[in-house]
């Protein structure tokens, strides 16, 4: 069973929403902070704009931007696609203390290829997504906890609701026992 031994709610003391290539905090992070915000209000939620919301620049000039950002110890970095990516290569050189949620995202990107398995890093992706799926087989090796759900889309904005039960429940602690619960908002099923 996959195990990342922390409790979380009181150690978090920020997340950071991180968006994709060409992406922009008032895109599909904003949308997720207004999920996230009012259920969990005690935390505090950043959505900082990275170098690769120019779809030009380079995925290691995003590293070396949350490098210089100086993010609190035991932050909770929540990826989207690229964001995903460049979060868990910060923690691979020397941010260990850092949670990572990567979501829709891949192993590597632009010459950012992850190597290591932290403990804090969770990996929730589908193997059906056209933009990622030729880069996310390696995510079993790479995360504490990896989801290959078949639901999950590139289009993150779809899938909110389901996402932010998974976040609740990493934050409870109870990620490594639901997470096979398919936390699926079938709410929009005909």
């Amino acid at each position: 069973m996959n195990e990342i031994s922390m409790e979380r709610t009181g150690s978090i003391p920020a997340v950071y929403l991180l968006h994709g290539k060409g992406g922009s905090p008032n895109g599909t992070v904003n949308k997720l902070a207004e999920v996230l915000t009012p259920r969990w209000p005690r935390l505090s939620f950043f959505r900082p704009e990275l170098a690769h919301h120019d779809p030009a620049a380079a995925a290691e000039a995003s590293v070396e931007q949350l490098m210089r950002m100086e993010l609190p110890r035991n932050a909770l970095l929540v990826g989207i696609s690229l964001g995903g990516t460049v979060a868990a290569k910060l923690q691979e050189m020397g941010r260990e203390d850092l949670h990572v949620m990567a979501v829709s995202s891949p192993t590597w990107a632009d010459g950012v290829v992850l190597k290591q398995r932290p403990e804090r890093r969770v990996a929730l992706y589908s193997s059906r997504d056209g933009v990622i799926a030729s880069r996310v087989a390696d995510w079993p090796k790479l995360a504490a906890i990896s989801r290959d759900f078949e639901w999950l889309t590139h289009n993150t904005d779809q899938h909110l609701e389901p996402l932010a039960k998974l976040f609740g429940w990493y934050l409870a602690g109870s990620l490594p026992e639901r997470i096979d619960e398919e936390p699926r908002d079938d709410s929009s099923a005909v």
